[in-house]
């Protein structure tokens, strides 16, 4: 392993020991016991078979969240709209869910996903050209459209197709031949984490092992150097961004094939934004995301587990998140750290060489 990387891993896991020490220090500071707090979390996250499960389901849209904006801004073209893109998605998919009732499984969750993947596409390319085509900025239009999308499924959802049972901001059931099934009882685990492996794998091929993934990777870190090299660097933008949308627009299709079978109006907590951090913190590296979401849908499920046991209040993760994301920040200071301890190492070894 490199060394860069190796110091990148160190300075990660200082951040995460930090942001945990300092949330052990506010349980103490309020009478709690962190040690007892660390362990309620723990168990509320793997204590269990239904808890494993239910850390694995929240784990699934961080992951296609994460995912889409690691290969948008890889390319320097930052998504900030995949809460709105999942919304569209996951009406799209709960459409298709209500409407084409009785088509059987093996036809209609492909035709879903399709259908989703459309949508979130579509979505994230409006920015995505206006962005290449006339410069205007990606990151004001992309939160704009988020409301569009939430405030535009909202009205769908209450109004025109609001299911028969009285104001529930829901649709109707999804017919059952979309409903993915249940891997543990109880718990929302899907057949949604299959699906999510194969995309895993084909996203860290896209973006570690082809020429596609090289020239976006290029792009992003200097797009006059890439365009002098030969790369079309408006069309790989645009490739980035509608692959990002189409996969966050699949993150909400699962969450309506999977988790809800309907959609509702207020059906994502944030999965996007969360999935943005996630990306950020590892650098897009699509690996880093899978095991950082992994960690955060862990420290979800752990911290109700942990309120319930302790009393301690759940929104005590949502620090330690954004702690972490804090030291990640200043990752720099970190660096300058680990490299000079390595230097002193080397200066050591070397003075232990020459006196030998």
């Amino acid at each position: 392993m490199k060394k860069k990387n190796i110091e990148y891993l160190i300075s990660l896991f200082l951040s995460i020991f930090a942001a945990l020490v300092i949330g052990a220090f506010i349980m103490w500071a309020n009478g709690r016991n962190p040690i007892v707090g660390f362990a309620a979390l723990i168990k509320g996250a793997i204590g269990s078979k239904y808890n494993i499960a239910t850390t694995l389901a929240k784990t699934v849209p961080l992951i296609l969240t994460g995912l889409a904006t690691s290969i948008s801004f890889r390319s320097g073209i930052f998504n900030i709209g995949g809460e709105g893109q999942l919304y569209l998605g996951a009406f799209g998919a709960a459409l298709v869910g209500i409407s084409l009732v009785n088509l059987p499984g093996l036809v209609g969750i492909p035709l879903a996903l399709l259908v989703s993947a459309i949508a979130g596409g579509l979505y994230a390319l409006l920015p995505a050209i206006l962005k290449v085509r006339y410069n205007i900025d990606e990151v004001i239009v992309t939160i704009m459209l988020n409301t569009v999308a939430v405030l535009l499924t909202g009205y769908l959802v209450n109004y025109p197709f609001a299911s028969d049972v009285g104001k529930l901001g829901a649709t109707e059931v999804i017919g059952e031949g979309y409903q993915l099934s249940r891997l543990v009882r109880l718990s929302t685990l899907n057949t949604s984490i299959f699906y999510v492996i194969v995309i895993t794998i084909i996203m860290y091929y896209l973006l570690e092992r082809t020429s596609i993934g090289y020239e976006i990777k290029m792009i992003g870190q200097n797009p006059d150097f890439s365009r002098y090299g030969g790369i079309n660097v408006k069309r790989r933008m645009i490739f980035a961004m509608v692959v990002s949308g189409v996969l966050c627009g699949i993150a909400g299709a699962f969450e309506v094939l999977g988790v809800h079978y309907r959609f509702l109006q207020h059906i994502s907590p944030g999965y996007a934004w969360d999935g943005m951090l996630i990306a950020l913190i590892v650098k897009n590296n699509p690996l880093g995301v899978v095991l950082m979401s992994l960690f955060f849908g862990a420290l979800k499920t752990g911290s109700i587990s942990m309120e319930n046991a302790t009393g301690i209040p759940s929104e005590l993760i949502a620090v330690i998140q954004s702690i972490i994301i804090l030291f990640i920040a200043g990752e720099a200071g970190f660096k300058s750290k680990i490299k000079g301890f390595f230097a002193r190492k080397d200066g050591r070894k070397k003075v232990g060489e020459k006196n030998a």
